[in-house]
């Protein structure tokens, strides 16, 4: 069963890591920054579809870690709009 996930581009410029630490179920050891980021999206073991929508309110390096995670992992999806 695949697990999927909705980011909203706008409530990461806003809210930052704390978005992403809540939607994405980050560990307490999260270290709120992309490389951290992407060790976590290259950890998960479960099927998961992540879709990034208002991606233009966000920088291109966090699609990216994205992008790059989802290239790792097998386990891992990733779209944006």
């Amino acid at each position: 069963m695949t697990k999927y996930i909705e980011l909203d581009g706008h409530k990461i410029k806003e809210y930052s890591h704390e978005y992403l630490i809540k939607i994405l179920d980050l560990p307490d050891y999260y270290g709120r920054n992309l490389d951290a980021l992407y060790d976590c999206l290259t950890d998960i073991c479960e099927d998961t579809e992540i879709h990034l929508f208002n991606s233009n309110e966000v920088s291109l390096d966090l699609i990216d870690t994205f992008f790059d995670a989802a290239c790792a992992n097998n386990c891992l999806t990733f779209t944006n709009d």
